[in-house]
């Protein structure tokens, strides 16, 4: 199984619809470097691990932020909100592997999963696990979960045998250290309040829209407003609107021929000059030259 690529795609509520791996042998293995480009806010029912393996690597799970140096690592819950940060020009690399529950448990009336899957994915105040290296264990764990991403990425005989073993022998090590871990709930209120303005701003990202807009959608005041994007998308709820329908132009540009005011149109810019603007801004290239220059590399 060949390193898949992270190309996130959600649905309205921000869960990823990208299948991880297969139906026969759901994980997947990826490998990415942030100086080029970032992970957005998704959630999905896997688990995730996350290895930096050069430079930092900064991840989002929830509000929460934590800057990985090169060997640490994250295990992130199933169901959480979670991003990973491009950093420009700055070194970071990291492995991950995607994790459905039942790659390990198997059936939820196993053992397997009463024993390895239950006492984590059950943690509602413990949306993520650091394995930063202060323990001797952490670095078992991360021995185990790269044994077990070379094993599917080499395809070697045997490789989905090799691969749960040592996911297994992982969460082992994980679940009987569980009591000396912290706690660190969400902010339940937050992310519902921040799922249900995301999924506006999807729904209704062509429609004149406004920070008022979103307070009487939310039933908050201005500052709630802000300090809940900024604590989860990292950025304003303008912002954010806009950086949302310039991704919705960028694949409109790919996948029709309509003329760039059109696709401006259709995506909330009423004003085409303000369109290109914040077009180049966002990708160096005016909505023109990305289009033919895509094509061209064969990115349609």
């Amino acid at each position: 199984m060949a390193i898949q690529i992270c190309d996130v795609h959600t649905d309205q509520r921000l869960k990823e619809q990208t299948q991880h791996g297969d139906l026969l042998f759901p994980v997947a293995c990826y490998e990415d470097d942030m100086a080029v480009d970032n992970v957005p806010m998704h959630w999905h029912e896997e688990l995730e691990y996350i290895l930096a393996t050069a430079g930092t690597v900064t991840v989002q799970v929830g509000t929460e932020k934590r800057t990985l140096e090169k060997g640490a690592g994250v295990l992130i819950n199933t169901g959480v909100l979670h991003a990973v940060q491009h950093v420009p020009g700055v070194a970071s690399v990291f492995r991950s592997l995607v994790i459905h529950p039942e790659v390990i448990g198997g059936s939820p009336h196993s053992c397997y999963w009463q024993e390895l899957v239950v006492p984590f994915c059950g943690r509602e105040d413990l949306p993520f696990l650091l394995l930063g290296g202060s323990r001797p264990w952490h670095g078992a764990v991360a021995a185990l979960m790269m044994r077990a991403w070379d094993a599917i990425v080499q395809e070697a005989d045997g490789y989905a045998i090799e691969a749960r073993y040592a996911l297994s022998r992982a969460m082992h090590l994980i679940c009987g250290n569980l009591a000396a871990c912290p706690a660190a709930p969400l902010d339940e209120t937050l992310m519902e309040r921040m799922k249900l303005l995301l999924d506006y701003l999807a729904a209704h990202y062509d429609e004149d829209i406004s920070n008022q807009t979103l307070m009487r959608l939310a039933a908050c005041s201005e500052s709630v407003l802000l300090r809940s994007f900024r604590k989860t998308v990292g950025t304003s709820p303008m912002r954010y609107l806009t950086d949302y329908r310039l991704e919705r132009a960028a694949a409109q540009l790919l996948a029709t021929d309509a003329k760039v005011s059109e696709i401006a149109a259709r995506v909330g810019f009423n004003d085409i000059s303000y369109f290109t603007k914040c077009f180049r801004r966002a990708t160096g290239q005016t909505p023109r030259q990305f289009r033919a220059a895509t094509r061209q590399s064969g990115g349609r």
